[in-house]
């Protein structure tokens, strides 16, 4: 598992992988770029959301999985700053398929960002293990 580091922001609101074996992700850290003083309200309220799919050798999904990770559980209203380092309470579950489903050949990660919007000079970046 190697580091990855994406940035998302208003040009970009999501980022997207591909891989032909089943992903296995560690989120790690996180970082709010903004000017703005009400950042922890506006986190508060939103998520990162990371959705998987699997597709077999004609291109059909057979299997979405959409998990949710909640801002607010990274921090409290005392924190200075949008800054989140060791995140332990995000855990991704892979996606179990069933015993008798086809062969997967091809997955597809999507990353992106709910009820938070981004304006021009802000960002998110993202560093996990994957």
């Amino acid at each position: 598992m190697g580091v990855q580091h994406i940035t998302l922001d208003a040009a970009r609101p999501e980022a997207r992988f591909s891989a032909s074996e089943r992903p296995r992700i560690v989120l790690r850290q996180a970082f709010f770029a903004t000017a703005d003083p009400a950042w922890q309200r506006r986190l508060n309220r939103a998520a990162l959301v990371i959705t998987t799919r699997a597709y077999d050798g004609r291109g059909r999904e057979l299997a979405t999985d959409h998990q949710v990770f909640r801002f607010s559980k990274l921090f409290n209203p005392t924190w200075p700053d949008p800054v989140f380092r060791n995140i332990r309470n995000w855990n991704y579950v892979p996606v179990a398929l069933r015993e008798d489903a086809p062969p997967v050949l091809g997955w597809l990660l999507e990353l992106r960002l709910r009820d938070l919007r981004l304006v021009a000079e802000e960002r998110m970046e993202l560093v996990f293990l994957g």
